[in-house]
């Protein structure tokens, strides 16, 4: 019997990774942007060279957890907001260590004031992270040379929940000496919102406890 239930736990953790890597946009109550919580998943790593260095990030979301304020700025709407990232860092081709940090950002949706639903174009004005790794510290910004711009789009699907899609495209800066100097990303980060992962993993959890009851209520049938 435990033979099964691990066999239907590693369905379910693989189902809740397809489900991750297909998702996209989120399913809440709260038609407000940026959705909180969520995660926005970056769809490839992004990476810095410097003079002898080639640092790359990787398996990195992006996850709001705090609006500090949302602020009408004419039809547009200022939202600045706490997120947390977390990953994978190597350095000059290293073996992959974890990282942290921790910070907030400034968005500017357009056209936001005034409407619930509707596609809005929208620009990350400011991001500011500080972390850690193995490696040592570093600090993360939004580049204050580049555009960092990208959608949202709110859809009303009934009973009082909203579908939200919503996509940046993320200049980045890396310092590695406490913001003396900074290194530019190669390209843009493409970061999507999808479910917060950690909901993904509750899902595959209630699916083995509801496999699990109903092999014990047939059980307990057979035995009558």
């Amino acid at each position: 019997m435990n033979r099964h239930i691990c066999f239907l736990l590693c369905c379910t953790i693989v189902l809740a990774a397809n489900v991750r890597s297909a998702a996209q946009g989120i399913n809440t109550n709260d038609p407000n942007l940026p959705p909180i919580p969520s995660a926005y998943i970056p769809t490839g790593p992004t990476t810095y060279n410097g003079a002898g260095l080639s640092i790359v990030f990787s398996q990195d979301p992006f996850q709001p957890f705090l609006l500090n304020s949302r602020t009408p700025a004419g039809a547009n709407e200022l939202d600045d907001f706490n997120l947390v990232v977390t990953g994978q860092i190597s350095l000059n081709a290293s073996p992959t260590q974890p990282f942290s940090s921790l910070g907030s950002a400034l968005a500017e949706i357009f056209n936001k004031v005034g409407n619930t639903t509707g596609t809005f174009q929208t620009e990350m004005l400011s991001m500011n992270l500080t972390g850690s790794s193995p490696f040592g510290t570093f600090q993360i910004r939004e580049s204050p040379t580049l555009a960092s711009t990208g959608q949202s789009s709110v859809t009303s699907i009934g009973g009082g929940l909203y579908h939200i899609d919503s996509f940046f495209d993320v200049f980045t800066e890396l310092s590695i000496d406490g913001g003396n100097s900074w290194i530019p990303s190669t390209s843009s980060t493409h970061i999507v919102l999808t479910p917060e992962p950690a909901s993904l993993i509750l899902v595959g959890v209630g699916f083995v406890c509801l496999a699990g009851k109903r092999r014990r209520r047939l059980a307990a049938i057979n035995a009558l």
